[in-house]
């Protein structure tokens, strides 16, 4: 499809100027704008080239385009996913071009862009704008959605599109993304349509800016529990303030991983947990979630935070061989848990058509951090590729009986799996579930849903 969409837009492109038709040139412009409408410096956008008229640039009533890069910052030569979205409460037709450029040169491509699906189609050009066959090391590059990208929602939907961006192989410092949206209200005309423009800047990932606010942390607990102590490999939640820049809100992206290690930073934010780097999966300003490293220690350990070059004061975490907790659906007390087909198990009010409580005398998996070391031993921040079975079995008690796990141990990086029977004497209603290993016990605030 994408190439069929390509034939067509050089043909069209190359009989405008003799057919001069409303409805092919709405054609064309549906396959996508010619390239150098991106609003990169010196280049235009399809408001001031008369591709599409309605507005003044970024004149639309509430309507915006944004890129979404996972983050900030980029690794040379590491791939990552992006996303265009546009958006207008008043449009119903949507559409996009964009281009990445060295910020030390507005004119020079940084990177490869790559579609990953029918919507988007890439475009190569000349220093000149005029497009030509792409090769492998293009003088510029652009992404743009495609005519089957290129469809009616309902009014006010938007749209969003996927692709792929590979940053330049080393270090080129800041690489800014420029982007234009097309908000159309799909009259197939090219009037009453709204164009808007951003940019987003990535910094490459060793190049932190300086100059934040000091970090401060106030509480390190148990990612699962929130209480007090933590074990090696295992989940902890660091409270604080200026913990991330004042508008980051994420989790780890696939384009933060370099092959099958963890990272260790995201977006400029780190953490040693007894001087040893923690795994940073979650980043806000007042809290992180990260992978406590493999260690041999227990008792008091220092946590500190690193935010653009910043480090907080030390704080004190209680390490311990084992601190089991379980996840808890909502922070509020039924475990985050599944039937043994995978449908989520709970109350049918926690989330009204996706949960159902567990009959008695069937098996049910739970899910926790913090119950120690597995055979075979974990590699200290690499991917889990299979299972690994605890070293020390726990005790598991529901409703006061004692269960039998089937599976105990480690289903996936940072995450415990206990698969166990549901007593047959269990009652109606909320069922306390507590585990304890190697002398340790789970908080007794956890349930899970019954009914027979």
């Amino acid at each position: 499809m994408q190439d069929m969409d390509r034939q067509r837009k050089i043909f069209i492109g190359k009989t405008i100027a003799v057919l001069a038709v409303i409805p092919v040139l709405i054609y064309a412009h549906a396959a996508g704008p010619d390239p150098g409408k991106s609003g990169a410096p010196g280049e235009s956008t399809c408001a001031e080239s008369g591709c599409h008229e309605g507005t003044a640039l970024n004149g639309g009533g509430g309507g915006r385009v944004t890129i979404d890069a996972g983050g900030s910052t980029y690794t040379p030569g590491v791939k990552q996913r992006i996303s265009v979205t546009v958006s207008d409460p008043a449009q119903r037709r949507w559409g996009f071009q964009l281009t990445a450029r060295l910020s030390s040169n507005s004119k020079t491509r940084a990177g490869i862009l790559a579609a990953v699906d029918g919507n988007t189609q890439v475009l190569c050009a000349a220093a000149n704008l005029l497009e030509v066959p792409c090769n492998a090391n293009p003088t510029l590059q652009f992404i743009e959605h495609t005519l089957s990208g290129n469809i009616i929602t309902a009014v006010g939907a938007g749209r969003t599109y996927q692709f792929d961006w590979t940053p330049p192989a080393t270090d080129m410092g800041p690489v800014i993304l420029y982007a234009a949206g097309n908000a159309a209200n799909g009259n197939m005309l090219e009037t009453g349509d709204h164009i808007y423009t951003t940019t987003l800047t990535l910094n490459p990932a060793s190049a932190c800016p300086t100059g934040a606010p000091k970090p401060s942390i106030t509480g390190v607990v148990n990612g699962a529990s929130f209480q007090p102590g933590f074990a090696a490999n295992g989940w902890v939640t660091i409270q604080g303030s200026n913990l991330a820049d004042p508008a980051a809100n994420r989790i780890w992206a696939s384009s933060d991983f370099k092959g099958n290690l963890l990272p260790t930073s995201l977006d400029c934010v780190s953490v040693k947990i007894n001087n040893k780097d923690a795994f940073v999966y979650y980043i806000s300003p007042v809290q992180l979630n990260v992978l406590a490293p493999v260690d041999t220690a227990t008792g008091p350990v220092s946590v500190q935070v690193t935010f653009n070059g910043s480090a907080s004061d030390s704080a004190t975490g209680q390490e311990q061989q084992f601190s089991p907790a379980f996840f808890i659906f909502n922070n509020d007390k039924y475990i985050a848990s599944t039937h043994a087909d995978g449908k989520l198990l709970g109350p049918a009010s926690l989330f009204p058509g996706l949960t159902t409580p567990a009959r008695p005398g069937v098996t049910v998996i739970l899910y926790g951090t913090g119950f120690g070391p597995t055979s075979p031993a974990i590699p200290n921040g690499q991917i889990l590729t299979g299972a690994a079975n605890l070293t020390t079995q726990p005790t598991i008690r529901i409703g006061g009986v004692v269960v039998t796990p089937t599976f105990a141990g480690l289903s996936a990086t940072g995450l415990y799996q206990f698969n166990v029977p549901v007593p047959a004497s269990a009652s109606d209603g909320d069922v306390p579930v507590i585990a304890t290993i190697g002398g340790v016990s789970s908080p007794s605030n956890a349930f899970i849903s019954v009914q027979k």
